[in-house]
């Protein structure tokens, strides 16, 4: 996998690139993760012009301008963007967790665009009720009040280790891999943060379970749901209740945490290749 990085309207964002000549399969990692995460699956897509992404304010991608946020909907911008401005009449997402989301939800925005979704430990949006509309709104204001300046600290990465594994279960290695990639050095050996610290703010409001249901509606593409056994997203029981939302999906489940493609790569991967090569 080479590093490079696309245009996607206004932000440059970073990959990991194959170079293969195959139909292009886009990845998207999960939430303060980045591309690394999706590379041990590469050797799986050799047939496929695979580009695992780092979303914006992610890894090595540009932030978001001063005053903007994250929000879903302006990762689906840039995601269009990029499919525009590179000329892909159709193309094949490959997500993990907030990547899976993504994936799903792009797939239902422009169908057309989108031949196979793959979407690893998610299954669809997270959804609030609407009586927590004002409590959703409050929080976010409040959080994204308190990340409005970029407060550079030293990091070390052995405790930034320890202190995502504590809240995930992901090994020490894997988090070592992903970690490593949203830090950068100055010139005295120095790491600092290099994804942007608003990543870490609230939501400003979630989809209902309605318009999520109406957005998965709209997919007309197969879609792959992976799961895994000890994972805190549950889709062994999210998968049943959602699965009559959508035209063409199947669910497959391996034992394992949340990054299961980084934990039983090879399942995940072999499953993966021949989901793609049946399209």
């Amino acid at each position: 996998m080479l590093e490079t990085e696309f245009n996607a309207g206004p932000l440059q964002l970073a990959a990991l690139d194959n170079q293969g000549s195959g139909p292009v399969v886009i990845g998207l990692h999960g939430y303060l993760d980045n591309a690394e995460s999706l590379r041990p699956l590469s050797p799986y897509l050799q047939s496929y012009r695979f580009i695992a992404l780092d979303l914006a304010g992610h890894g090595h991608s540009q932030h978001r301008p001063i005053g903007a946020q994250y929000n879903q909907a302006d990762y689906i911008q840039d995601l269009y963007a990029l499919i525009e401005e590179n000329g892909w009449e159709s193309v094949i997402l490959l997500g993990h967790s907030l990547g899976g989301i993504l994936a799903t939800m792009f797939a239902a925005l422009f169908p057309e665009k989108v031949s196979a979704v793959i979407s690893i430990d998610a299954c669809g949006p997270l959804t609030q009720p609407a009586t927590t509309t004002s409590e959703q709104m409050r929080e976010a204001v409040l959080s994204r009040h308190t990340k409005r300046r970029n407060k550079l600290r030293i990091v070390d990465l052995d405790e930034a280790v320890k202190a995502r594994c504590k809240v995930s279960d992901i090994p020490p290695d894997h988090a070592r891999v992903i970690l490593s990639r949203n830090l950068t050095q100055d010139a005295g050996g120095h790491c600092f943060w290099s994804s942007d610290p608003r990543l870490r703010t609230k939501s400003v409001l979630r989809l209902t379970e309605d318009q999520a249901e109406n957005l998965m509606r709209e997919i007309r593409c197969p879609v792959l749901f992976i799961g895994a056994s000890n994972s805190f997203k549950q889709l062994e029981t999210v998968f049943p209740k959602r699965a009559l939302w959508f035209k063409n999906a199947q669910y497959v489940q391996f034992v394992g945490g949340h990054h299961i493609h980084m934990e039983n790569t090879d399942d995940v991967g072999l499953l993966i290749r021949q989901f793609v090569e049946q399209l």
